[in-house]
């Protein structure tokens, strides 16, 4: 009896293990081969002690969801010391990243792959020079490349549009500036075809600011947005139909076609700045000012302006890229 109860309650504890394994298995089979990826952001900033310390600063990703915090570039050594990036874009399908410094005698900007390998300083081979180079956008074919760059000759800062390829690094003024006016914060539109960018004024005309479309090559403009505050930023939306813009600290949402006022996106206290779409065109990730100071929010928000989320607390500068 002893032995026929030790034989059951052997062949259930084999059949419950059989079972187990069966569903574990089930499991693996049936489950999907990967996580989805998650959509990441590239920004800049100056949070580490390091490259406080020397002046400098380096390129970040993290994901949306703010986990996965990781250095892609640190700072980049130049001269005698390590250069202030102010700019950075990207070309996910293409994995490139291009970034911009401020420098007066660096001709170039430096280019690298999404996941930092691969830097070199892109120099141009003929044409217009690329110093000083404060912005900077890729074309969605990720070969042409547009920068707002500070012009010499002018007692104070003016900045103008210089644009090119990455193939035959052939640069080109499109727009040179005056004493009277910059351009800056150039953008491509969803096929490239067009260049959103900010004529900003120095004078005492009846504008201040203006949104407006042309060519990348140049030639005629469209005016889509005019005012006497101060726009210094803009986006353009993937899917092509709205411009995200930064109007006096806030950030607005504007029809691509003009004709319509643009629609206040930010209202807080820290304000917004460096829009960026999500590639889907569904949301916008932005910087903001925080209560702590010295401190700067990364968040994201729908396109409409609703559902804020802050995605990372940063103390120190930030600059916000791009989408991956």
């Amino acid at each position: 009896m002893t032995c026929m109860t030790r034989s059951r309650r052997t062949n259930v504890i084999a059949a419950y293990v059989i079972a187990v394994v069966i569903l574990f298995l089930g499991r693996q089979l049936f489950s999907p081969a990967s996580e989805p990826v998650q959509d990441a952001l590239i920004f800049i900033s100056d949070f580490d002690s390091i490259d406080a310390s020397r002046n400098s600063n380096s390129v970040y990703r993290i994901g949306s969801d703010g986990r996965v915090l990781r250095r892609i570039v640190g700072s980049i050594p130049h001269g005698n010391g390590y250069l202030r990036t102010t700019d950075v874009d990207c070309h996910a399908a293409s994995q490139q990243l291009v970034i911009a410094s401020h420098w007066r005698d660096l001709n170039g900007f430096h280019h690298a792959l999404l996941d930092g390998t691969g830097l070199h300083l892109d120099q141009p081979a003929a044409g217009d020079s690329l110093a000083a180079t404060r912005q900077i956008a890729i074309a969605p074919d990720g070969t042409g490349i547009v920068v707002s760059r500070q012009f010499d000759n002018f007692e104070a800062p003016r900045f103008g549009l210089v644009a090119g390829d990455l193939f035959s690094r052939d640069y080109r003024i499109i727009r040179g500036p005056s004493a009277q006016r910059s351009y800056i914060s150039p953008d491509y539109s969803p096929i490239g075809r067009l260049l959103a960018y900010i004529i900003q004024r120095h004078d005492d005309a009846d504008w201040a600011s203006r949104l407006v479309i042309a060519l990348p090559t140049g030639g005629q403009e469209q005016v889509i947005f005019e005012t006497r505050q101060r726009i210094s930023e803009v986006a353009w939306s993937p899917i092509g139909e709205w411009l995200a813009l930064v109007v006096d600290g806030q950030i607005y949402r504007i029809h691509g076609y003009g004709g319509h006022a643009p629609v206040k996106l930010t209202d807080g206290p820290g304000g917004g700045r460096s829009p960026r779409w999500s590639p889907d065109g569904e949301r916008i990730s932005y910087v903001t000012g925080s209560t702590f100071p010295g401190h700067h929010q990364l968040m994201i928000m729908n396109a409409d302006g609703t559902g804020k989320q802050r995605v990372t607390n940063i103390r120190g500068g930030v600059t916000n890229g791009c989408w991956v």
